[in-house]
């Protein structure tokens, strides 16, 4: 297939951009030739001068809050972040069956692919419906056709047998995992203030025979200060870990996350709404973290993150200049970065050798296009754009707007009767 008459956003290392060009995609998923010369013929398909670009990524999200959306939550509202834990989150995923978890699964993967996201890096919690929930999870990638990784989140907080399970769960799924499937395993852990040391323990010796990369919430909240060593004490901390959050670590902390490697990832808008701060981008990259940009599942949209990053900043800092560089480079580097690090796919560029994982935008710039302002078409306007078509691994999710191996409606329809039934259980 060649995909011809598009303006092109590679996102190379030269961060070229072809104002007519042409890009195959290989039977393999693969990105073929890439240039800027139109193509014809019957497996040509005109993108009319659309934006084609990589499809986006979302490191760090939890899609099992899908169905919680609109949820009446009784009583006064929760006054800081451990009481919106044990309020809402820590009530819903023990409310979920597997039916919830595939349908949560199923609606936020198809907002992730309507927003022009590829991979969605997934965080799970059901702890009355445990095991065999990660299979499920796989399922509704399949189903929607994106790619991905999952994990389960171990944690005390529901009593040792569901640590146990929960390490179980980990475990099993890491040792079925298929390297041709397009969704990949990791060991999740909650967060350290949840995890006592003999849980934190057996987690490092379940996951040493099977080489998974840790994915762990680190200093989100006040509640959570000084995980950062005590993560690394225990042989958490390495150059596969993603570490969320990352608000409340100290300069000294930021070195050392960057000496092991760990792979940041920030999440503005979930940071805002529960109200726990905003975490140092700017220091970060200075010390030398590589970070990345996620949605903590409180959005699919990812041009709603990169925005949110950036005016944070500023204001945090009160300084207008700050940021542009780092919030770039979070979320049209570093994600795919990361992804290529821990599970080693090519993922983020428009190049021969990538994988073909291309949205196609209804952008046609009013303005000049240029490498030296691509920044500010992102924030001003792709942004704003609407999503014609999103392919994952050469093979078409979104086909002009609408699902190539879904009924949207129908699907919807069946979620809001799970979520009727889910909100009676919370």
């Amino acid at each position: 297939m060649i995909l011809a008459n598009a303006r092109i956003l590679t996102f190379d290392p030269a961060n070229r951009i072809l104002d007519s060009g042409a890009v195959e995609v290989r039977p393999d998923g693969l990105i073929g030739r890439v240039g800027s010369r139109g193509s014809s013929g019957a497996d040509v398909v005109d993108c009319q001068g659309r934006l084609l670009m990589p499809a986006l990524i979302n490191c760090h999200s939890h899609l099992y809050g899908a169905l919680a959306r609109g949820m009446p939550m009784p009583g006064r509202p929760p006054a800081d972040f451990p009481a919106i834990l044990k309020k809402l989150w820590w009530r819903l995923d023990r409310a979920l069956d597997p039916d919830d978890v595939y349908y949560s699964a199923l609606i936020g993967l198809m907002d992730s692919a309507r927003c022009g996201v590829g991979t969605v890096i997934d965080h799970h919690s059901s702890p009355n419906a445990c095991a065999g929930s990660l299979d499920v999870i796989e399922r509704a990638f399949g189903k929607v056709g994106l790619r991905g990784a999952t994990c389960y989140e171990t944690s005390d907080r529901n009593g040792r047998r569901a640590a146990e399970a929960a390490i179980r769960e980990n475990a099993r799924f890491l040792e079925r995992a298929r390297p041709a499937s397009l969704v990949r395993a990791a060991f999740g852990l909650h967060a350290a203030f949840t995890l006592s040391d003999r849980t934190l323990r057996a987690c490092v010796e379940a996951n040493q025979p099977l080489g998974g990369a840790f994915h762990v919430h680190v200093a989100e909240g006040r509640c959570d200060r000084g995980a950062v060593r005590r993560l690394n004490d225990f042989g958490i901390l390495d150059q596969r870990t993603l570490a969320a959050h990352c608000v409340h670590v100290t300069a000294a902390e930021r070195r050392l996350l960057a000496r092991r490697g760990v792979n940041v990832i920030h999440n503005p808008q979930s940071n805002c709404n529960n109200a726990v701060g905003a975490a140092g981008l700017p220091e970060m990259f200075r010390a030398g973290v590589l970070v990345g940009l996620g949605s903590d599942g409180y959005s699919p949209r990812m041009w709603d993150e990169f925005k949110t990053a950036l005016h944070v900043q500023k204001l945090r800092l009160r300084d207008p200049r700050v940021a542009n560089t780092e919030v770039f480079s979070a979320a049209f580097r570093n994600n795919a970065a990361i992804v290529r690090k821990v599970w080693g796919l090519k993922l983020g560029r428009i190049e021969t050798g990538a994988k073909a994982d291309l949205v196609l935008m209804d952008y046609f710039p009013p303005t000049p296009l240029s490498p030296e302002n691509v920044f500010g078409h992102l924030l001003f306007g792709v942004s704003n754009a609407p999503v014609d078509s999103l392919m994952v691994n050469g093979r078409w999710v979104l086909r002009q707007g609408q699902f190539v191996n879904l009924d949207e409606r129908a699907t919807a329809a069946r979620a809001s009767a799970r979520a009727r039934k889910l909100w009676q259980r919370f």
